[in-house]
């Protein structure tokens, strides 16, 4: 029996509680200030806000004040944390943390690094270690496509935890992989972590199509799948100029996690309403205002800067991605969504070669 704690009791971090007390370890769930009312319920016996359903009884539950309990001798420590927080959280974890440890990440997306370039996240986590711990923290990245609620019904899923080390990898996948919750493992933390990222951005394209069929009275599924096959090529690119490897942009990290993304979820809702002739400002606003917290409209302003940083450095051109500068004239600067998406499709012949 290992000792797990997961950082963030949001629904990825509660979701995980399931595949791990089904394999008979130790999970203790920490939220942060956000979560109290959270851990408040799931305190009385009550299901979890988020997915509405009840976690295994045997989990352990921490406040934000209670950190020092949670973290005691944990084997594994997953961060499940926006990722706009993700590195003030976890420099509150870091002062726990011991030789040997390891360091999972559910969380998706980029930032800047402490001299302004953009950085995948697991380099934003290494930066935060002290240099005399870092060589002994191995830290993993978690890809594919997995909604939190389907992994508290259990059903059949398929991820990918990626680390520089692949034993780590491989025992973080010990401690996780049941029946129905199945991991694999590779090095590749750059592919992984650029199509996690991405796949959140380009989702609010594919929700723009589902938009129009409100604006325009019919379907536009053959311009969603068109944009899904022109979202995969430029993940490829960037992957690519990034260092990582394709294999992950044709797998569970790449059109895996972008098709289940597309389907339903907070960022494809944000392109539905925009697609639907809401003004994209307007409709960032009316989400900020219900609460609700779309990762793919920070990723569209990463990876469009991220694609002009690697411009710079002559590791890919901005012409590769038209997708993602309609995207981010969409989204930033109020393109109109029909007559953009209508541009991109009439001249996509040889962008992608």
């Amino acid at each position: 029996m290992a000792k797990v704690t997961i950082i963030g009791a949001g629904a990825m971090g509660s979701a995980l509680t399931v595949p791990l007390t089904e394999n008979g370890h130790q999970v203790r769930l920490w939220g942060t200030e956000l979560d109290s009312g959270i851990i408040e319920k799931l305190r009385k016996g009550l299901p979890h806000p988020k997915h509405k359903h009840h976690l295994p009884p045997q989990i352990e539950t921490y406040q934000a004040d209670e950190l020092s309990e949670a973290t005691k001798d944990a084997e594994l420590v997953i961060m499940a944390i926006t990722s706009d927080a993700l590195g003030i959280i976890f420099e509150r974890v870091v002062p726990y943390l011991k030789k040997g440890m390891i360091v999972g990440s559910v969380s998706k997306g980029f930032d800047y690094s402490k001299n302004g370039q953009i950085v995948i996240l697991p380099e934003i986590l290494e930066a935060l270690l002290p240099k005399t711990l870092c060589p002994d923290i191995s830290l993993i990245v978690v890809g594919g496509p997995c909604k939190a609620v389907e992994v508290v019904w259990r059903s059949p899923t398929a991820v990918t935890y990626s680390s520089k080390n692949i034993e780590a990898a491989k025992f973080m996948q010990s401690l996780l992989m049941t029946e129905v919750y199945r991991v694999e493992v590779t090095t590749d933390v750059i592919g992984t972590e650029v199509c996690a990222a991405m796949k959140n951005a380009y989702s609010v394209g594919l929700g723009l199509a589902e938009g129009f069929k409100t604006k325009q009275g019919f379907l536009h599924n053959n311009t969603k799948a068109a944009l899904f096959a022109f979202a995969t090529a430029e993940m490829g690119i960037l992957t690519k100029a990034m260092g990582g490897s394709l294999e992950s942009v044709i797998g569970l990290p790449g059109i895996g996690d972008l098709e289940v993304t597309g389907e339903a979820g907070r960022n494809r809702m944000l392109g539905e309403v925009i697609g639907g002739g809401l003004p994209a400002s307007k409709a960032i606003e009316k989400m900020k205002q219900e609460g609700i917290t779309v990762e793919g409209y920070p990723a569209i302003k990463f990876g469009y800067y991220l694609a002009k940083q690697l411009e710079q450095d002559q590791k890919l051109s901005i012409d590769q991605m038209p997708l993602l500068e309609g995207l981010y004239n969409i989204l930033y600067n109020n393109a109109p969504a029909y007559q953009t998406v209508m541009r991109l499709l009439q001249n996509c012949t040889g962008y992608y070669k």
